[in-house]
């Protein structure tokens, strides 16, 4: 970095010696070009009036030469007294068509001029007694190259100078400057997965660099909560799994140790009801992993969730008692994974079927371009408090009532994770009274973008 500002400085020096060489080179020519001038049109007002003689007043400096030229080249008159009249001219001739047209031009090694070397000359063509002639004013450059000489070494010296001292200011304030980000970065070395709880000192200056690491402490708190929660889902997982390998192990050892014809039956059945819940539970698990893997998934596909909602509904009604009133179930159609909509609506009936007294509510309708399934169940309810806290990975409200129940405190979980991932909302709130026309239990609501809406 600071290579990179220090050549765009001595570039843009360098630059800047040059222009300014060339501007003044400019503004002096500009200069004697106007002295050229002048002098021509004094000796052009001598003309007119007749007052021209063989040698020319002088109204400028000492390096200034004019002369009027007859047609063959040889002076009329002259501004320097050792130049007489009918001699040579040390002007070229013919002149240069441009100066003839009025146009200033640099004329180099005229020795025969003034003190020789370069000059800058106008001319303009007159008359002289009838005779064809031409007036020529001539100025010396020599001052002025002596000026842009002293310049072009000053430049020289002071340039590198100059250079040296902005690249030594840029390099001494990079590091003041990226010190900060130097800390942050050996900070941030020493952070591994084991002390995410750890954070980056803020720098006292409230600039780009206090906010890159309020950002990076913002990511750290992220990552640890992440990583807390991810041990926390490992040791309920651990512990969920637990409870019925332990069940079933002593009841092995129990039908090892003591067989009895008469009881082996029961400790089978409930040896595969505690394997059942075994099951349940690492498909849940599994399920849950996948809803959570950010990599690439099935393509989505439309789906038609009522027949979903009316298939679960129509499956439900072998596993209980509890009456399903799905007469509220309208088209609904969304774009998805069909498997994965199908277990959130398993879900749902799941929790509803183990939460109601005596009867689950479905209710299934499409307007705004938003589909909208409501589960409702005459049960409990669910605290205000706990709403949102249901959605986590093993909550349960009601801890024996949920183990006896066979739930395992991921099914609403896994319904979050997936409605999220089709882009919709899944909150929990009370339906309405029975006298409102409700169950008076607990409703939850899904809402998903529906598939006609345009993407």
């Amino acid at each position: 970095m600071t290579l990179w500002a220090t050549s765009i400085v001595a570039a843009a020096t360098i630059l800047a010696g040059v222009g300014l060489l060339l501007g003044l080179r400019h503004s002096t020519w500009q200069d004697l070009d106007a002295i050229a001038a002048q002098r021509v049109s004094y000796v052009s007002s001598l003309v007119e009036h007749g007052q021209l003689r063989g040698l020319i007043p002088s109204t400028g400096g000492e390096a200034d030469v004019v002369q009027v030229l007859d047609a063959s080249g040889r002076v009329l008159a002259s501004s320097d007294s050792e130049v007489r009249p009918g001699s040579r001219s040390g002007f070229p001739h013919p002149l240069p068509p441009g100066l003839l047209d009025g146009r200033p031009m640099t004329l180099h090694n005229l020795a025969r001029i003034g003190d020789g070397g370069d000059f800058r000359v106008r001319a303009r063509p007159v008359h002289v007694d009838g005779r064809p002639a031409t007036i020529v004013a001539a100025v010396s450059l020599a001052q002025s190259e002596r000026t842009l000489s002293s310049l072009v070494t000053a430049l020289a010296i002071g340039i590198p100078v100059l250079i040296a001292l902005v690249a030594w200011t840029i390099s001494l304030t990079t590091r003041r400057t990226l010190r900060p980000v130097e800390t942050l970065r050996r900070q941030a070395t020493d952070i591994s997965a084991t002390d995410l709880h750890r954070r980056l000192d803020l720098p006292a200056s409230q600039d780009e660099i206090h906010a890159l690491a309020v950002t990076l402490n913002d990511m750290l708190a992220r990552l640890d909560a992440a990583s807390a929660a991810q041990s926390r889902f490992v040791a309920d997982a651990a512990h969920e799994l637990r409870s019925p390998l332990t069940a079933i192990r002593a009841q092995l050892e129990v039908l090892a140790g003591y067989p009895d014809p008469e009881r082996d039956p029961l400790v089978a059945a409930a040896l595969l009801e505690d394997t059942e819940r075994l099951h349940d539970l690492v498909e849940d698990l599994l399920a849950l992993a996948r809803s959570e893997d950010p990599a690439p998934r099935r393509p989505h596909t439309v789906v038609d969730l009522d027949e979903v909602v009316l298939a679960e509904v129509r499956r439900q009604h072998g596993l209980t008692e509890t009456r399903i009133d799905a007469r509220r179930v309208s088209a609904g159609r969304v774009r998805g994974d069909a498997e994965a909509l199908r277990r959130v609506v398993r879900n749902l009936l799941d929790n509803a079927r183990r939460h109601a007294a005596h009867q689950v509510r479905v209710a299934l309708t499409e307007r705004g371009g938003t589909v909208e399934l409501t589960v409702s169940d005459d049960g409990a309810g669910i605290p205000p408090a706990d709403r949102a806290r249901v959605f986590e990975r093993f909550t349960r409200l009601d801890e024996a009532r949920s183990r006896e129940a066979g739930g395992s405190g991921l099914g609403l979980a896994i319904v979050g994770r997936i409605v999220i991932t089709h882009g919709g909302t899944v909150h929990a709130d009370e339906d309405p009274s029975p006298e409102d026309g409700g169950l008076g239990g607990a409703r939850l609501v899904i809402r998903l973008p529906s598939a006609d809406q345009p993407d």
